[in-house]
């Protein structure tokens, strides 16, 4: 960890999307700050492990040709220290074994990587290279010490170099050392402070007792007390050993200093000693040597005992054994923490009994290739049944444990309970899952503006308008909207970018937090489309609405002229000069009904009379009259489908819209052409309902009425249903016959489709509700006109315009009717309740 706190972590991995990955699971981790640097190939993760920059390295399985685990072996062989784990697609234990052999510090799968896991082995990585380094410090330690102390002694061939080695040993523990000299008085028959001889740091004695000699035998026997002593012994003991009239005093003083066992040896004579003499000395100082060591290890078992206790009790972890037959032998605290059982009722107890019953099977299985030795440690995930019935999610590490007689003894391990990571790895899979499987281009922008990830979505839709490179389709300031939007911390919406004809749409999201921005795609081009053809429904349904209302005014007014037209016609009593006036007047009133009439049907308030009809049957009759319509330079072909469903329709109305097909279609061939007629049953699914607005799903008729004409641009087609719309000469066209054909289709409950080209010709399509009974042949019946008798029978006119109820109860009389008008419905009740059954018929307008 660098001096900052923070620790720096080098992802060697060739795949984008586990690099963002990681460095999200990374920044959940609010304890502890990351810095991660990331190589995407093999040879650049070997150049920055030589580097040894890092704290630790995650290494990906898969490097394209070579793995994760040649390049630890390759790092190694450069002198890396850094802890490397390596990270693989799917737990395999070959692997696993192979990078434990390899030295990596740990083996995780990317399918059930969480951050809490993650930053566990990192941590647990860093702490295992710390201890192993401090290990090795302390081994070379002992090492040089033992080499000092206890075997350079027993290489001494003289007695000044035991004591010099001696007192070095000595100089770790205390600034001098002191001895004692005793002698045996024969005449008191005790032992007698002689002198007091201090060794000095150079290891050089500073006195010595006269006279005295050695006794090899004595000391020989007195060696294996001696050491006891030292041994179990904290207190100072004397040994003395007398022979003849001299004595050589040796005293060995076991002494506790700060807890640390010193043993201080007393060594005097006069003269040389012999060889023998100075190897035996050795060999008790050696032994002494070793003494002090079994006591130190004793208090630093004891010691390291203590604490193993203290951390086991205290630890959250649960830590278990269990015997060769699967029960508790031994469980820590933590178990009741975690589970909410105790400890000392679920020791002896089974531990499958504690698993959820989905568990069960897997973990038996787990359990037996543990014991048939087929795993010696396994790792992995599974859930535990609590004391109050709910579900913990816990991470298993399990081990073998052998005898010294290398027998089994059973299986130990720890149990982490992971079920907050369990939810918070869900949640994270899911934020993880929705920008990859995401339909739509999901990309993401660094601060700078660079880009940093695209999905699978992005990258298809690039390659389907002919780029190779995502940024292709973006728009071509990009970067500065990224960097724009994070620094003022709003989004940008909608920046629409064509290519190839299709409308994509980007929009720019900052995270503040992250330092990202978040880009998202759409590919608008149809929304467009139908947003396009819809505003243009809705611009015909209000101008059929204008239309409907001016022409009910518009014909009411027709008929009163007509109507007085008409009277007035009676009444002149063949004057030439009158009788030619008002005939002019008359036919221009036929004429302003037609167009009322052709308004009505656009508008679709024009009454129709329908009949089960045989659209092949209807359209044979009509094309003897286009043959005189069209003329010599137009060929008319028919394509009438057999067995065609019947349709609900008005004879009169579908022979006006083949009519005025066929018109527009002789205009737009002046040099001649061909025009083509076709019917055709057809099925209408969703799809294609999305794609057309107006469309209806279903079966249907289909009429298409195709010429090779002149064709229609784009704006031409956008207005061609528009009532006086019309692109002919002043005198040549009124508009409103393609605004007819429009209105009697939707009266018909159908659509039209309209597709043209310029210089290419147009092909209009129309849709009827098919009908599953079979159709009626077109009645030829005809009516004769009669002379009209007038009655004394009494009629109840209804009508809102003044004018025209005057005239129609004018017209009444004129025949001998007896005629009653009323301006509205209420007084039409009114009167029809004063007359009490008087009333013979009821003449009414249709809309008032």
């Amino acid at each position: 960890m660098n001096p900052e706190g923070l620790t720096r972590v080098l992802l060697v991995e060739d795949d984008e999307d586990d690099y963002v990955l990681t460095r999200l699971l990374l920044s959940e981790i609010s304890r502890q700050r990351f810095v991660l640097d990331w190589a995407r190939t093999f040879e650049e993760g070997l150049e920055r492990l030589c580097r040894k920059e890092h704290d630790v390295v995650l290494v990906d399985y898969r490097l394209g040709a070579r793995n994760g685990i040649e390049l630890l072996r390759a790092a190694n062989d450069r002198g890396c220290q850094a802890p490397v784990i390596l990270l693989t697609g799917s737990g395999q234990h070959q692997v696993d074994l192979e990078a434990m052999e390899a030295g990596a510090a740990d083996y995780l799968v990317k399918s059930s990587l969480q951050a809490n896991s993650l930053e566990r082995s990192i941590r647990y990585a860093i702490q295992r290279r710390r201890a192993a380094a401090q290990a090795a410090v302390d081994q070379a330690r002992l090492a040089n010490f033992g080499a000092e102390v206890g075997l350079a002694l027993t290489q001494r061939d003289s007695l000044d170099a035991i004591l010099r080695h001696c007192a070095r040993a000595m100089t770790e523990f205390l600034p001098a050392a002191v001895a004692q000299i005793s002698t045996f008085d024969s005449r008191k028959g005790t032992f007698e402070p002689r002198a007091t001889a201090g060794f000095l740091l150079s290891g050089q004695p500073v006195d010595c007792v006269p006279g005295c000699r050695l006794d090899l035998a004595a000391l020989g026997q007195a060696k294996p007390t001696l050491i006891n002593q030292l041994a179990h012994d904290d207190r100072v003991s004397d040994l003395d050993w007398v022979r003849r009239e001299r004595m050589l005093s040796y005293a060995a003083y076991p002494l506790l200093l700060e807890d640390k066992l010193v043993g201080l040896l007393s060594l005097f004579a006069r003269q040389p000693l012999a060889e023998q003499t100075c190897r035996e000395m050795g060999s008790v100082a050696h032994g002494i040597s070793l003494c002090i060591e079994r006591k130190r290890s004793e208090q630093a078992l004891d010691a390291s005992e203590i604490k193993y206790q203290s951390v086991v009790a205290n630890i959250r972890e649960v830590i278990f054994q269990m015997d060769e037959f699967g029960q508790w032998t031994f469980l820590n605290p933590a178990w009741t923490a975690v589970t909410g059982f105790e400890v000392g009722p679920t020791l002896g107890t089974f531990f499958i009994d504690y698993l959820h019953k989905e568990e069960r099977e897997h973990n038996r299985h787990i359990f037996l290739q543990l014991i048939e030795r087929k795993l010696d440690y396994c790792r992995y995930e599974t859930r535990f049944l609590t004391n109050n019935g709910k579900v913990r999610w816990v991470e298993v590490y399990a081990q073998l444990t052998l005898n010294p007689d290398a027998s089994l003894h059973g299986i130990s391990g720890s149990l982490t309970d992971v079920t907050e990571r369990k939810l918070a790895e869900n949640a994270i899979q899911k934020l993880a899952a929705f920008p990859r499987v995401n339909p739509n281009p999901v990309l993401e922008f660094a601060g700078d503006g660079a880009l940093t990830y695209t999905n699978d979505a992005a990258r298809e839709l690039a390659r389907s308008l002919g780029r190779e490179n995502v940024l292709e389709i973006l728009p071509p300031e990009a970067g500065m909207v990224a960097r724009e939007a994070l620094t003022t911390c709003a989004k940008t919406i909608r920046r629409e970018v064509c290519i190839e004809g299709r409308t994509i749409t980007w929009s720019f999201f900052p995270v503040a937090a992250n330092q990202v921005i978040h880009c998202y795609g759409a590919d608008v081009t149809e929304m467009l489309s139908l947003e396009a053809q819809f505003r243009h429904a809705q611009r015909l349904e209000s101008v059929g609405q204008l239309a409907a209302g001016v022409a009910h005014d518009f014909n009411n007014i027709l008929t009163v002229i007509q109507g007085y037209t008409d009277c007035l016609l009676s009444r002149c009593q063949g004057d030439p000069t009158s009788v030619a006036a008002l005939r002019q007047v008359g036919d221009a009133a036929k004429r302003a009904a037609a167009l009322t009439r052709q308004l009505l049907m656009f508008s679709r308030k024009q009454a129709i009379h329908t009949s089960l009809l045989d659209l092949n049957v209807v359209l044979r009759n009509v094309a003897r009259m286009l043959l005189r319509l069209l003329g010599e330079d137009i060929a008319l072909q028919t394509e009438y489908a057999r067995g065609l469903p019947g349709i609900e329709a008005d004879t009169g109305m579908l022979e006006q819209v083949v009519m005025n097909l066929a018109v527009n279609s002789r205009d737009a061939m002046p040099r001649g052409g061909t025009l083509l007629i076709r019917t055709e049953a057809v099925e209408v699914d969703q799809f294609y309902v999305n794609q057309h607005p107006e469309a209806a799903a279903g079966s249907f008729v289909c009429l298409t009425v195709t010429d090779t004409g002149c064709g229609m641009d784009r704006t031409t087609l956008d207005r061609i249903f528009e009532p006086f719309f019309t692109t002919k000469e002043v005198g040549k066209g009124t508009g409103l016959g393609l605004a007819t054909v429009y209105g009697i289709v939707k009266q018909h409950h159908g659509w039209v489709e309209v597709s043209s080209e310029v210089g290419a010709g147009t092909s209009f399509r129309i849709f009827f509700p098919a009908l599953a009974a079979t159709p009626h042949r077109a009645s030829g019946l005809t009516f004769s006109a009669e002379l009209v008798r007038g009655g004394h029978e009494t009629i109840l006119v209804v009508e809102d315009e003044p004018v025209l109820r005057e005239l129609v109860c004018e017209v009444l009389q004129q025949y001998k009717y007896r005629g009653i008008h009323a301006g509205s419905g209420h007084e039409a009740l009114r009167i029809w309740d004063e007359f009490d059954g008087e009333i013979d018929l009821l003449l009414t307008d249709m809309v008032m």
